[in-house]
């Protein structure tokens, strides 16, 4: 079983101008969590999305809205973090959706709209050979280590340096095992699942991501997500 967790728990503060979370605002004439969920609705048996509780609610008119159909489509309560987010998306697949621990997630942020076919499918044949893995696209500016910010430390090779995207797929049954084992402070660090994962010494592989599968988080990114939805 293939299931799309999509990952909408944040607030949206960076983006700025208004109350609404950038997962809310409206692209192609439908709101942004929508138009994310629905390129993962051909290849998923499920879409399970990750919501602030404050705003459950909300979106679950949205969905009856844009969905004729929603026995495909769950909401369920986000986490103070992503993973946490990510985990209680596990959790409701287990105990809703008879998943087991060897099903498949490609987990991937409500923010990310323009996501390919390709990348999606892409991440369902490549989980086969690895632990997880994750679109990303190599680094191109010059990248600088800080530690405060400030002052200049290690200059990575730039040819080394990739910039991780979404989705990152995995097993469901991996994550709650390497997730469980953690303390409280190990779960601040690996903020992300694939760090997360490759604390624990599993096997991240990389597929190869897309320029256009951009991440809103600034107003600059959401005028760009016009633009491209328009085009």
């Amino acid at each position: 079983m293939i299931i799309a967790g999509i990952v909408a728990g944040g607030k949206g503060s960076r983006m700025g101008g208004g109350d609404l979370p950038k997962q809310f605002l409206e692209l192609a004439l439908k709101p942004v969590f929508i138009y994310t969920a629905e390129k993962f609705l051909k290849y998923a048996d499920f879409v399970v999305i990750g919501m602030n509780s404050d705003w459950l609610e909300y979106a679950d008119v949205l969905l009856k809205k844009f969905f004729h159909d929603t026995e495909k489509i769950f909401l369920v309560k986000g986490g103070s973090d992503r993973n946490e987010t990510v985990k209680n998306i596990i959790s409701f697949a287990h105990d809703n959706l008879k998943c087991g621990d060897s099903d498949i997630i490609l987990t991937h942020d409500a923010v990310r709209p323009f996501v390919s076919d390709e990348i999606i499918r892409e991440s369902i044949c490549r989980i086969e050979n690895c632990d997880i893995c994750t679109a990303a696209v190599p680094a191109t500016d010059t990248i600088v280590v800080s530690a405060d910010g400030e002052n200049a430390g290690d200059f990575p090779n730039r040819s080394e340096m990739f910039i991780v995207q979404t989705p990152q797929t995995f097993r469901l049954g991996d994550f709650e095992n390497i997730y469980n084992s953690l303390s409280d402070d190990e779960k601040k660090i690996a903020t992300d699942v694939c760090r997360l994962f490759k604390s624990k010494e599993k096997k991240v592989m990389i597929i190869k991501g897309s320029p256009q599968n951009i991440k809103l988080t600034y107003p600059y990114d959401y005028k760009t997500a016009q633009i491209i939805a328009e085009s």
